[in-house]
């Protein structure tokens, strides 16, 4: 089996040669259908990487990440880049911007999980920080969080921000690209006065610097694209089904993988820099799951609610209800019966003697 170093590079080869320059139509199924195979691929390398072999923890910093698994943090990079190029066949054509808007969407949230990763290990461009951190909706981001916005119509001091930002963002991705450029140069000359070693990891942090600008401008084109489709599909709402129904059609037939589930599982972080929890979690995580079922009992604990279990003891009948005790039913031929049923008589003649007619109730007498 091939190691998971042997496959990343297959997986980056499959789309710089095959789909990031193609001659096919990108709506053409030859095309998808190598698209979602790779997409497929990369996914299952993600989850080999982050959670079966746990490359990388919350606890560590970069310099306690060896060099080769360094590449492996732009995995999420491609995997933007790959979801964004996915399209459905469908003839009708709301339906299928319908769909692509659904995998922008996952594209963008790809994308921005990248970045989160990158800020974890205080690798992330100062430029795309401050953007990322004035997002309000950390995973989905509109338009208007990328750039100041003008307060008016009249107002200018927007318009030459943003075009001041888009400079920078211009020069600083050129000096990376030549920094890069550099790195690669001395790595193919292999000069014996350099550490081999140090240059390689010098390059891959590079290399992600480089990403992270690129994924900026990926997801501002994206963004744009989904804002045009919102407003074709507001204008088409006759032609539109439920996004999710069409999905799951597409899933059971142009796509065996069965990929798209599998993007709704891409572990986030459980919050981002502000405190912002930004997915469902428990306190308990699967080691420790794991060491007690080691170092346990045997047995499992409650897998049930307290209301849970009230509401099946309702229904099984276990439960009495409307305060009445269950009626006995008479058993002459038992002496305790019997007994019971003669202390009962003796205990009403008792009382009949003790009190006389009519003494229990003397209300309203004149």
């Amino acid at each position: 089996m091939a190691s998971i170093t042997e496959q990343y590079n297959e997986i980056i080869g499959i789309y710089s040669t095959k789909l990031e320059h193609s001659s096919l139509r990108q709506d053409s199924r030859e095309y998808q259908n190598l698209l979602i195979s790779t997409i497929e691929k990369l996914l299952n390398l993600r989850t080999a990487v982050f959670d079966r072999l746990a490359l990388f923890s919350n606890n560590e910093t970069i310099e306690d990440v060896s060099t080769t698994s360094i590449k492996f943090l732009a995995i999420d990079y491609y995997l933007g880049l790959l979801i964004s190029r996915r399209q459905s066949n469908d003839s009708n054509v709301a339906q299928r911007q319908s769909v692509k808007l659904i995998y922008l969407n996952k594209s963008i949230e790809s994308s921005i999980n990248f970045f989160t990763i990158l800020q974890d290990y205080k690798l992330l461009d100062p430029l795309i920080r401050a953007k990322l951190e004035n997002f309000k909706d950390h995973y989905k981001p509109q338009l208007n969080d990328l750039y100041m916005q003008p307060k008016n119509d009249k107002d200018l001091s927007g318009a030459q921000l943003k075009r001041k930002e888009k400079i920078e963002l211009f020069q600083r991705n050129k000096e990376i690209s030549a920094k890069v450029y550099h790195l690669e140069s001395q790595l193919k000359d292999d000069d014996e006065d350099h550490d081999h070693d140090e240059l390689l990891r010098e390059l891959y942090l590079a290399r992600l610097n480089q990403f992270s600008l690129e994924t900026f401008n990926n997801i501002e084109q994206n963004l744009f694209e989904r804002e045009m489709l919102c407003n074709f599909l507001k204008n088409a709402p006759h032609e539109a089904q439920s996004s999710g129904t069409q999905i799951q059609n597409e899933s059971s037939t142009d796509d065996p993988t069965g990929f798209t589930d599998k993007l709704e599982n891409i572990k986030k972080p459980l919050m981002d820099k502000k405190g912002q929890v930004l997915r469902n979690f428990t306190l308990v995580d699967k080691r420790q799951q794991l060491q007690q079922k080691v170092r346990g009992y045997g047995q499992y604990g409650p897998t049930m609610s307290v209301e849970e279990f009230l509401d099946k003891e309702l229904d099984d009948g276990r439960i009495l209800q409307g305060g009445k005790e269950p009626e006995e039913i008479p058993d002459e031929e038992n002496m305790d019966w019997q007994d019971k049923e003669t202390n009962k008589a003796r205990e009403w003649d008792e009382f009949k003697e003790s009190h006389a007619k009519g003494s229990g109730n003397t209300m309203n007498r004149g």
